[in-house]
């Protein structure tokens, strides 16, 4: 797959996420949140990330572990990297880059190296493959901590049938879950 051909497929999977309504966003949530609770049940610490409004939520999934007092961490972008900070509870978010929700200021910074980080993505693939925003931020994270499972969340229409292209530096994810399944990649 070409760099035209991977844009293409961006630009028409964020087309289809524009499509849902709002309601069909909400329960699509939080099925997929019902079917990853059971995979984070052992977990310490989950890296998580704050939904944009066209991503798969995961509003209920930390309210669940916060609820059951499991750590969360989310992203804060920090030049080229990411950076994931612990939260208490969602008044702990303040609008960052991108208008991303992300830890504020006065968060610590999480450390867990085998803490799951549940994924966004705009296209993955049944052997874990990966197409995220183009910006490489969660690749490079990978990178410097390559021992956390990686856990995709998208879409049901996001999991593609074919192989995505990766590269070298692409980090596979370890799951993929959709509203409608869980699959455990090789």
């Amino acid at each position: 797959m070409t760099e035209a051909e991977k844009s293409g497929l961006r630009r028409q999977l964020k087309a289809m996420r524009r499509q849902l309504t709002r309601q069909e966003k909400e329960s699509r949530s939080l099925a997929a949140g019902r079917l990853l609770l059971p995979l984070l049940s052992k977990a310490p610490m989950v890296f998580c990330y704050a939904d944009l409004p066209e991503e798969m939520g995961t509003r209920f999934l930390l309210e669940q572990l916060l609820e059951q007092g499991t750590a969360a961490a989310l992203p804060r972008v920090e030049g080229e990297s990411i950076r994931f900070y612990r939260i208490r509870s969602f008044e702990d978010l303040t609008p960052g880059a991108m208008g991303i929700w992300e830890p504020g200021p006065h968060c610590p910074q999480a450390f867990c190296p085998q803490a799951p980080v549940v994924t966004p993505g705009l296209a993955f693939d049944r052997q874990g493959g990966r197409i995220g925003y183009g910006g490489g931020y969660y690749d490079r994270f990978f990178a410097e901590e390559p021992d956390h499972p990686a856990i995709g969340l998208c879409f049901s229409f996001q999991l593609m049938t074919t192989l995505l292209p990766m590269e070298p530096h692409d980090h596979r994810m370890n799951a993929v879950v959709t509203a409608q399944s869980v699959w455990l990649c090789s």
